[in-house]
């Protein structure tokens, strides 16, 4: 009972509902903007991107040519109009695109500039403890610590200080 009540509700409502209810045209003004009405535009448009009882996606209107072009006419050409032209949805996909690449870039460089001067930071707190004279040690051979002496202190100062004008000058 309650499945042929629903039934009837949705009978009577798509019938007293007209079918041009939902018949819209949509298309681009001379200044590019959409305009969506129930109408269809006047005949200055030429890009129409959707039309009653027509597929989505966009289409030019057929356009009449003069008597005197009409074997021009006649060849097929090798594009059509439309498919040579992106879409507008086509171009927004390959802006969008575009943006976030260039996006996902400037994150990367600003991501290796900030490990760098990270890195920077350290080698001068290195630098600077060696010449401090704070006690430093290195990784022997056999994994042992082995203290700098004077002339290992002073090659390692060298060596840091070269580091730091190649890399963070």
């Amino acid at each position: 009972m309650k499945r042929s009540s629903a039934l009837f509700l949705l009978a009577t409502a798509a019938v007293a509902i007209p079918a041009q209810a939902f018949a819209y045209w949509q298309w681009r003004d001379a200044n590019g903007r959409m305009v969506y009405s129930d109408v269809p535009p006047p005949p200055s448009v030429s890009r129409i991107v959707e039309a009653p009882g027509r597929f989505a996606g966009e289409f030019r209107p057929v356009e009449a040519t003069p008597a005197s072009t009409d074997a021009a006419a006649a060849k097929p050409s090798a594009k059509p109009a439309a498919a040579s032209a992106p879409t507008a949805e086509e171009a927004f996909q390959k802006r969008r695109e575009a943006r976030l690449k260039a996006d996902n870039e400037q994150a990367t460089r600003e991501r290796e500039a900030a490990e760098r001067q990270a890195r920077c930071n350290e080698m001068r707190n290195y630098a600077n403890g060696l010449q401090q004279g704070v006690r430093a040690a290195v990784i022997g051979p056999d994994g042992s610590l082995q203290h700098l002496d004077g002339d290992q202190r002073q090659a390692e100062m060298l060596r840091t200080n070269a580091n730091l004008e190649k890399n963070c000058s």
